[in-house]
């Protein structure tokens, strides 16, 4: 009798654990079903300057949020290590789990970019002050970017713009999130210009350049664009 209770018993709590576990599993998915929704216009691919726009800002949103989180956990580790670690500029290791996230998510950036130039230019929207910003902003993304990648070696700085990118495709209308990304960008623009980041070539580049992002800022500004995605909300 003592054993059939048991094994009752046993049976019970072995359910119970699973119906628990299902739980988890499907709370798990709303959440991430819920951070994933977002007001597309399910256009059907075609070779249109409007479905590849849509398209390709589709798989740019959704390779946003699946970095979210992963990047600014290397950013804040690579925050920890310079604060903890002296002069850790010098001993970064290239092939540490963090510099493989950033490197990971960063390398198809361009071919967003990339894309995203061409369908502007092809159907001439650039030419429109909320599309200009855009484009440029891109533009010089488009320089900036690849050296970034090609030097395989991110500063906290680096990481942590990345991160503040993604949650501006996320939540690209709160007001904090705007600022702490331009003042990550103006911090890290600064920085550039001074040892021991401006001791590599490819800073002393990036630092050309990086200044005529600035101008991006001032057209959105000035004609009170949104820096939502086009088919975004």
């Amino acid at each position: 009798m003592h054993s059939h209770t048991h094994s009752f018993i046993s049976v019970v709590l072995s359910q119970s654990q699973f119906i628990f576990n299902i739980n988890h599993i499907q709370q798990f998915l709303q959440y991430i079903n819920q951070l994933m929704t977002f007001l597309w216009a399910d256009i059907p691919f075609e070779w249109t300057c409007l479905s590849l726009r849509y398209h390709n800002d589709m798989m740019w949103y959704i390779w946003s949020l699946i970095q979210m989180i992963p990047v600014f956990a290397a950013g804040f580790y690579q925050l920890y290590k310079h604060q903890t670690t002296p002069d850790y500029y010098h001993k970064i290791k290239k092939g540490s789990w963090d510099q493989f996230i950033v490197m990971f998510f960063a390398a198809p950036v361009p071919f967003y970019y990339l894309i995203d130039l061409t369908i502007s230019i092809v159907e001439g929207s650039f030419f429109e002050p909320c599309r200009f910003w855009l484009w440029f902003h891109h533009m010089i993304s488009m320089i900036v970017i690849p050296p970034l990648i090609l030097r395989n070696e991110y500063e906290w700085q680096d990481t942590l713009i990345m991160a503040t990118h993604t949650l501006l495709m996320k939540y690209p209308f709160i007001f904090l999130f705007n600022i702490l990304y331009v003042g990550l960008v103006f911090y890290y623009n600064i920085l550039l210009y001074f040892s021991p980041l401006n001791e590599k070539w490819v800073n002393r580049f990036l630092g050309k350049f990086f200044p005529f992002i600035y101008y991006s800022f001032i057209v959105l500004l000035v004609h009170d664009c949104n820096n939502a995605l086009p088919f975004l909300y």
